[in-house]
């Protein structure tokens, strides 16, 4: 007796566990975005001479406070490539870039400031910082934890101009000015 059967001619399905190459390719690129134009905006800054001034605390050296700014582009950059491609997420990605190309930004406006201008600048930033990780976040969590790092490092160095800043400033410091002269 034959039997009938329908034959199923589907295309077979990724394996749970299956790298997905253009993904990872796609999030190689988003992730090394961010520097190249972290260079671009060097050499044309650089024509202009303005050279970047980087974060270090704790008196560690320059370089180190620069391979921290680029590691944190670098995660920003993974942050964007994790967004999803849909109309849904557009607003996320359009905070993200905002903030990408303030934070890209930051190291060439910092020189001519004070420290009580740099902090403000900080805060700002961390506070824009902190409003694209809420839509971030809501698009895709793993690019939102991606962003906390920078968050972190931003949010110290944003604390501790505005610390540094008020006890070195009237009317919280000692003022210097009104000391008598020498006779």
């Amino acid at each position: 007796m034959a039997t009938a059967r329908v034959l199923d001619i589907a295309p077979p399905r990724p394996r749970a566990g299956a790298l997905d190459l253009r993904g990872a390719i796609v999030l190689l690129v988003a992730a090394f975005l961010p520097l190249g134009a972290f260079g671009l905006v060097n050499l044309g800054a650089e024509a202009l001479g303005i050279l970047p001034l980087f974060f270090a605390p704790f008196g560690l050296p320059g370089w180190m406070g620069a391979v921290a700014h680029l590691a944190q582009l670098c995660l920003l950059g993974a942050a964007f490539g994790l967004l999803p491609r849909e109309r849904a997420s557009r607003a996320a990605r359009l905070w993200l870039l905002g903030f990408i190309g303030l934070y890209l930004a930051l190291p060439f406006v910092t020189p001519p400031l004070d420290s009580l201008q740099l902090s403000l600048v900080c805060t700002t930033l961390f506070l824009v910082g902190l409003a694209a990780l809420r839509r971030v976040g809501a698009a895709a969590p793993g690019a939102g934890w991606l962003m906390t790092p920078m968050l972190l490092v931003l949010g110290f160095s944003a604390t501790m101009g505005l610390a540094i800043a008020a006890a070195y400033s009237p009317p919280f410091a000692l003022m210097q000015g009104q000391q008598a002269p020498p006779a």
